[in-house]
């Protein structure tokens, strides 16, 4: 029996990429003044609509650990030394990335929170 529930899963998946895009993030801002260097972009959307579909049709999320690609991003300005990071664009990532790893740790707090109560018998 999985005493957390098959959402654990998920919830792991998504605040393991939020790690990963807040590396991203943080990389492509140290190389900001770096010629030729093409921005990345951590792409999880796809993984997590495709273990959500999985999980609707009855289905266990799997545990592959990190389902995160690092890919350069597409489209965006290219500066005249070849660079493609936008410094407003990253600070707005950031910005986004914070907010939706500090709703998903309160969710998992929240979950984890209400085993305790249950495991000392509603005290």
């Amino acid at each position: 029996m999985n005493w957390i529930g098959t959402d654990y899963q998920l919830m792991k998946q998504a605040i393991n990429h939020s790690v990963t895009n807040q590396k991203v993030i943080s990389h492509n801002l140290s190389n900001i003044d770096t010629p030729n260097f093409k921005a990345k972009q951590a792409v999880f959307e796809q993984t997590l609509s495709n273990e959500m579909r999985l999980k609707l049709a009855g289905g266990r999320p799997s545990d592959r650990g990190s389902a995160t690609k690092i890919v350069d991003r597409a489209g965006g300005a290219m500066r005249s030394d070849g660079n493609s990071v936008d410094l407003d664009y990253e600070m707005s990532e950031l910005a986004r990335n914070q907010l939706q790893y500090e709703a998903m740790m309160e969710q998992l707090n929240r979950r984890l929170g209400g085993l305790k109560t249950v495991i000392r018998g509603g005290r």
